[in-house]
C-alpha cells in the first residue's frame, strides 16, 4: 500500500482509503467522530488533494468549532451520532447510494458508541465502499464482544474484513472494491496490521 505522505492518519488509515479507491476524485465520505482537522485526521487530505465531499460529525461543541474555524472546506456539524437523521442529511446534500469512506471513530467504547453509531446508520439503504471502525480492543478485553458485534452485522451485509489493528478493523465491500485492490501485499510496510484472508 503506498503510503500517501501529506496524509495525517496515524495508522496509514487514509492511505488505504486512497488506495482501495483508486485514488479516486470527488468521492464522499461520512466521519463520525471528526475529532481534530487535520492531527489524525483520515479525511482532511481525501479533501483538499482529491476533492472529497464529506460528513464529520463530533459531539464536543468545541471539538467542531474549532474544525470549523480551520480553512476544511468540508465543515463539521455539532451532532450526536448516535441520533443524528443521516438519510435526510444525505438526501439533501445528494449524497451517491454508495458513499466512499465511512469512519466511526467515537469515544464511549465501554458504553458500545461505535456499535450503536452503526446501528443508527442506514446501512441497508446505503453502501459503504471502504470502513475503518474502530473498538479499542487494546484498552480493554471485556469490548470483545462489541467488536465481535461489529463484525457480525458487517459481515452479515455483505462486507469483507481485510486487515485490522490493535484497535480498529479495516473493510471493504466487494462489490465495490476491486479483488485485486487488496489481495496483495496491500499492508506491507505497516507492522501495526494484521491481515485478514
Amino acid at each position: 500500500m503506498i503510503n500517501y505522505k501529506n496524509s495525517k492518519s496515524a495508522s496509514f488509515q487514509e492511505s488505504f482509503v486512497i488506495s482501495m479507491t483508486k485514488e479516486k476524485k470527488d468521492g464522499f465520505y461520512v466521519e463520525l467522530g471528526s475529532g481534530d482537522p487535520y492531527r489524525e485526521s483520515n479525511t482532511s487530505l481525501l479533501e483538499s488533494e482529491f476533492g472529497w465531499k464529506g460528513l464529520a460529525l463530533e459531539i464536543e461543541k468545541s471539538v467542531a468549532e474549532g474544525y470549523n474555524s480551520s480553512d476544511r472546506t468540508n465543515k463539521c456539524i455539532n451532532a450526536d451520532a448516535l441520533k443524528f437523521d443521516y438519510v435526510s442529511y444525505f438526501e439533501e446534500n445528494n449524497f451517491p447510494k454508495v458513499i466512499d469512506f465511512l469512519q466511526i471513530d467515537i469515544d464511549g467504547h465501554d458504553k458500545g458508541n461505535c456499535l450503536l453509531a452503526l446501528v443508527a446508520l442506514p446501512m441497508l439503504e446505503y453502501r459503504f465502499s471502504v470502513i475503518v471502525i474502530e473498538h479499542d480492543l487494546c484498552e480493554n478485553y471485556k469490548r470483545a464482544s462489541m467488536r465481535d458485534a461489529q463484525r457480525e452485522i458487517l459481515s452479515s451485509l455483505g462486507y469483507k474484513l481485510i486487515g485490522q489493528t490493535n484497535s480498529e478493523d479495516w473493510w471493504v465491500d466487494p462489490k465495490h472494491i476491486d479483488n485485486d485492490a487488496y489481495r496483495n501485499d496491500i499492508f506491507t510496510g505497516n507492522p501495526n496490521i494484521s491481515i485478514n484472508k
